[in-house]
């Protein structure tokens, strides 16, 4: 098939829209995010008006390319369909072991690593979940301890002691 204009604009590119903050102008912006943030854009008051600009605009883009003998990129290809089959080579004695105890647990070699790596991969997501907590409440910790308490302490003669402190220095309740 000759990749001509109309070849080009028949593909399927993915496109976004994005609203246009009012500060700048407002209205939507519509573009094609396999060029760049901004490579192949159009705008208008409406989403309908956009898509018809970024059309006019892919169309004479595209025509450009063409006529300065750039290569055009064809949409990036999405498949969210996968086989369920992958190869691994492993040790033999790695092999071996895995066999043994798939044996032992009387399920096929593939359920018992298939259950091993279920496993695992519930594990790395709950330790991924648990570091991005931890640094969470560090910083939570370094902002509680960085508050400055005023303290107005009552003293025998009726004057007041004013004292600022941090949060790791604040009195306990008696």
């Amino acid at each position: 098939m000759k990749k001509d204009l109309n070849y080009y604009l028949a593909l399927p590119y993915k496109i976004e829209i994005v609203p246009i903050p009012e500060a700048e102008g407002g209205g939507y912006l519509a573009r094609l995010p396999q060029f760049g943030t901004l490579g192949i854009v159009g705008d208008g008051d409406t989403p309908e008006e956009a898509l018809a600009d970024l059309a006019e605009n892919r169309k004479d883009r595209f025509q450009q390319y063409l006529d300065e003998g750039f290569e055009i990129p064809e949409p990036d290809v999405e498949s969210n369909e996968y086989s369920g089959r992958f190869v691994a080579r492993i040790p033999k004695f790695l092999h071996r072991e895995l066999t043994q105890s798939a044996q032992k647990n009387g399920v096929s070699l593939n359920q018992y690593v298939c259950t091993l790596l279920a496993m695992n991969f519930q594990s790395d997501r709950l330790a991924a979940t648990l570091t991005v907590m931890q640094e969470e409440i560090h910083s939570l910790n370094q902002c509680i301890g960085a508050l400055k308490y005023q303290v107005k302490k009552t003293q025998q003669s009726g004057d007041y002691d004013i004292r600022e402190l941090c949060a790791d220095e604040y009195p306990a309740a008696a």
